[in-house]
């Protein structure tokens, strides 16, 4: 059973796309496929040299600002161009690459993460490779794993049309599914809950601070046999909500009281933004950092076996939650991080990312409440994940039922 894989997040230098296109791999296996052509994030993210409209030998891509390649692009901008630009697709015109790797396979399974929102070229590319490869090429085709912020009215008619003709459509949270009235999908959850569980071996104190200890560049002022609390950054500083606003000074004011009050305290950037934005704290507070390029492994260790994890990414909040830590997600603006925590069974107190100054003495107050429960509740929040690390295997239920019936 050959699968064509699109979406894969793996070339994204990022803890949670790795380790959910890595974990979709290998669930894949599991229901007796492999993955025989893979179509990738960055591919279809942004128009290529060869998706240029009118690209010639005298127009280098280069040249072109990205407002141009915006206009030039062949990718459909709406639900009344799918039609024919599937049909340029089978004339031989635009996307050559993407129909052969469609065509060699038997199951197209889309990995949807959170990129569907906004009516971005990766959003409206996603539903286009799904519509193509079921109503053209005939392909048992299904967009599984994914979450949608169905906000812009041209997306929404697009997901409207695209979700009805699929094999299966799988959300990995329950409030996009309710996004999506129309009833075709299912609830599953996050295949990144399918990544590498914390060891028996990892779980061991000395045996952690020694690995700990080796992915930080210095630990002068960290000691790694003590505990910790993790914060993290977030996608919401990167969209453009607050023009000109500048987070750092709030994180600043976070990290301190929660030095102050609680303990010691480990920066993480799970994504090369983070990185920049974490690394300013770092250095203004001397405060250690994970670094982006750390493994999964090393990351669901880090996280798992911290006190709390305070922050607005999605897959470093599971990372958490697999160890049974619980997560303050700064999730005011971010609807994601809302639908996690509802997901995991965790109260939905909305801190706000612009305002982390004014609040940072409430989400201290969060991390000790938590750190009181103890082991009562990391036990607790341990077996919801592990009920989730079951659920995600629903994200290739679609691939168990093509084999049954071939």
């Amino acid at each position: 059973m050959e699968i064509c894989l699109v979406n894969d997040t793996s070339d994204d230098n990022n803890w949670g796309a790795k380790a959910t296109s890595f974990a979709l791999r290998e669930l894949i296996g599991i229901a007796g496929g492999y993955v025989g052509s893979t179509i990738y994030q960055h591919r279809i993210s942004a128009p290529h040299k060869s998706d240029i409209k009118k690209f010639s030998e005298d127009l280098e891509s280069a040249e072109l600002t990205s407002e141009d390649r915006d206009v030039l692009d062949v990718a459909p901008r709406s639900w009344s161009e799918f039609e024919c630009s599937a049909q340029r697709v089978m004339c031989g015109e635009i996307f050559e690459e993407i129909k052969t790797a469609i065509n060699q396979c038997d199951v197209v399974l889309i990995n949807g993460e959170g990129c569907i929102y906004d009516r971005t070229r990766q959003s409206r590319m996603i539903y286009f490779i799904a519509f193509l490869a079921k109503k053209y090429l005939g392909k048992v085709t299904a967009l599984v794993n994914h979450s949608v912020v169905l906000n812009d009215s041209i997306l929404l008619e697009i997901a409207h049309h695209v979700n009805p003709m699929l094999d299966d459509v799988v959300f990995r949270e329950p409030d996009s599914a309710l996004a999506c009235q129309e009833g075709h999908g299912r609830i599953a959850a996050d295949a990144a809950y399918f990544s590498p569980s914390l060891s028996a071996e990892n779980n061991t104190h000395d045996v952690h601070a020694k690995s700990l200890k080796k992915l930080l560049d210095s630990t002068e002022s960290f000691d790694p046999m003590k505990p910790y609390v993790c914060v993290g950054g977030g996608s919401v500083y990167f969209r453009g909500l607050r023009p000109g606003f500048d987070p750092i000074p709030g994180l600043v004011s976070l990290c301190e009281k929660l030095r102050q009050k609680v303990g010691q305290v480990l920066l993480t950037a799970s994504s090369g933004k983070d990185m920049h934005l974490m690394g300013s704290v770092s250095q203004e507070l001397e405060l250690p950092l994970i670094k982006n390029s750390a493994s999964t492994q090393q990351a669901i260790d880090v996280l798992g076996n911290a006190q709390a994890y305070i922050g607005a990414r999605w897959h470093p909040s599971i990372f958490a939650h697999i160890g049974g830590v619980p997560v303050i997600a700064i999730s005011k603006h971010t609807p994601k991080m809302d639908a996690f925590m509802k997901q995991a069974g965790m109260k939905p107190v909305r801190f706000d990312p612009f305002s982390l100054e004014s609040q940072a003495e409430g989400i201290v107050n969060e991390v000790e409440n938590y750190i009181a429960e103890g082991e009562v509740f990391r036990k607790k929040f341990r077996e919801g994940a592990l009920r989730l690390k079951e659920l995600s295997k629903e994200n290739v239920r679609v691939l168990q039922e093509y084999s049954n019936y071939n």
